[in-house]
């Protein structure tokens, strides 16, 4: 019956058939609107078919570095390695967050009367020198303390952490053994008694380390020893021995991965890009066209000059060609091609000459490239003026407003080393040395925590764009009070102590070299200002945790 009246119902019209087209339609775009009404009106949370490969799975960091991690560190080591723009970034790092000189200890203990304690502070100033000096604080006797720092530094960039084992020993009770972040084995997962280990990391049900399953075996010699990946043994090192430093930026995060890794595929293409337009370029200069006979074939003589060339060389080297290998070098020299720069040959019987045109070198890839560059540069948090060495549009003010953005991540970065390495390093340091080296067994060992508290850092600083005006500025809010020479000093990461003394010792030499008895710029200075600016050095500055951070 339903087949039947289908068959010869009445049928409907064209114009019916229409209306219901147009209002179903207007109900599907009135439905969703109201979805989308309901959802908040975050466009990233709706799903439209030009973002139907944004990803929307909520994927926990530790799980995804648990898989990807060891694909991660290769890439990264694979562009410190070959890529220019990586290799720049590594060496802007060193540069700009150790300096030539590294991340200086400045010891600011106080007498109880408020006076400093120079004795103390030079004597563990002094102490701290020596530990690092080659053979002091390496285990294996080959580093400074300069090349720890910036190997833990160049760890931290390139393979995401570093990894630093405490080991007791040498003159000063402590040796630092750094370890290749790999030995830390992420494909290790399991249990040690009821507590869990993600990563090669023992943690508590706080998420907290309790200890660290390091390799026996450093990557890579494995596979010389014969021993299969599933055969690695481990051993477990408590974690109060170990300094495992990585930009922690989720709260249960295990491991670091690295920086290199922000736009990184970018760098992957423009070198292939730019490998690629270079042999284009050359092929393009050195090809001048093509010779084609009309049966396709080689032009005469010149299979028979590659064959005889080869068997020339094969009867130096006593080698016999057989008839088939003759004959595949034959078919072979058909295909052949020569890249001869500026050369023509005349032209056969028979054969045509068709000219080669290229693009290369007139392709004009350098916005390409700058998009790249700039691209990874701002991952990175640096301007690309800098990264790129390209100055070429650059004026004074954006110069200027580049270059402060930048060396302010660059001090967060420094504070960020401090506290991963330098005071863990220094703790240790200290509390072991006071027994084992000879200098420090004057210190008072119940004053430890004082000691370790009147340590400051002082990391590289840098010369102002314009030293004019930026001295004329500091002299201004010397005289309003609103710092101190101290703290000036400290933002030229020098020792103010140490100039103190240097220029009491040029008076003593030379006589009054007062500063204020020098003309000042324009000469614009009055008897309030010099006031002033005698009252601002009065007291002692209150000291940073980083010193002129």
């Amino acid at each position: 019956m339903g087949f039947l009246q289908k068959l010869f119902g009445r049928r409907e019209s064209v114009q019916a058939r229409a209306q219901w087209l147009e209002r179903t339609v207007h109900n599907v775009v009135e439905a969703a609107a109201a979805r989308y009404a309901r959802s908040g009106a975050f466009d990233a949370a709706e799903t439209h078919p030009w973002s139907e490969a944004w990803d929307t799975a909520d994927i926990n960091l530790n799980d995804a570095l648990a898989s990807r991690l060891g694909v991660l560190r290769g890439r990264s080591k694979t562009l410190a390695r070959n890529n220019e723009w990586a290799r720049r970034y590594l060496w802007l790092s060193k540069s700009n967050v150790l300096g030539p000189v590294g991340i200086q200890l400045r010891m600011t203990l106080d007498k109880r009367n408020g006076d400093p304690n120079d004795r103390v502070n030079d004597l563990i100033e002094g102490g701290w020198r020596h530990f690092g000096r080659r053979g002091n604080c390496d285990l294996t006797g080959t580093l400074t303390w300069r090349q720890v720092e910036k190997l833990c530094l160049l760890c931290r960039e390139r393979e995401g952490e570093f990894l630093i084992r405490l080991v007791n020993g040498g003159p000063h009770g402590l040796l630092l053994h750094v370890l290749n972040p790999a030995v830390l084995d992420v494909n290790l997962r399991g249990e040690y008694q009821g507590r869990r280990i993600r990563m090669g990391i023992e943690i508590d049900d706080a998420g907290g380390p309790v200890a660290y399953w390091l390799l026996t075996v450093q990557p890579g010699e494995d596979l010389f020893s014969g021993v299969p990946a599933v055969g690695r043994r481990h051993v477990r090192v408590p974690a109060a021995e170990i300094i495992h430093g990585f930009d922690k930026e989720e709260p249960d995060q295990l491991r670091g991965y690295p920086a290199l890794t922000v736009g990184a595929e970018r760098l992957y293409l423009l070198k292939d890009f730019e490998r690629s337009a270079a042999v284009a370029s050359a092929h393009s200069a050195k090809r001048g066209g093509f010779f084609y006979t009309p049966t396709g074939e080689a032009p005469d003589g010149f299979a028979d000059h590659l064959i005889s060339a080869v068997l020339d060389q094969a009867r130096a080297e006593g080698r016999e060609l057989s008839v088939d290998e003759l004959q595949a070098l034959k078919d072979a020299s058909s295909k052949f091609n020569t890249l001869v720069p500026g050369q023509f040959d005349t032209l056969p019987h028979g054969v045509q000459f068709q000219k080669f045109d290229s693009d290369y070198p007139n392709v004009n890839y350098n916005e390409y490239t700058k998009a790249c560059v700039r691209g990874f540069s701002a991952g990175l948090g640096m301007s690309y003026a800098t990264h790129g060495n390209d100055l070429e549009a650059v004026n004074y003010s954006s110069a200027r407003v580049g270059i402060v953005d930048e060396r302010e991540v660059y001090k967060f970065r420094q504070v960020e080393l401090v506290e991963e390495l330098h005071e863990r390093v220094a703790a240790a340091w200290l509390s072991r040395a006071m027994l084992a080296y000879a200098p420090f067994r004057r210190l008072a060992y119940d004053r430890l925590e004082q000691y370790i508290d009147a340590m400051s850092w002082q990391p590289r600083r840098w010369v102002g764009i314009d030293p004019v005006k930026e001295a004329q500025a500091n002299e201004i809010n010397l005289r309003l009070r609103l710092t101190s020479r101290r703290r000036i000093i400290r933002e030229r990461a020098e020792d103010p102590d140490e100039i103190e003394r240097e220029i009491a010792e040029e008076q003593a030499l030379y006589g009054d070299l007062d500063a204020e008895n020098m003309p000042r710029p324009n000469d614009q200075a009055d008897d309030e200002g010099e006031q002033d600016n005698d009252q601002s050095t009065s007291g002692r500055a209150s000291r940073l945790h980083i010193a002129g951070a």
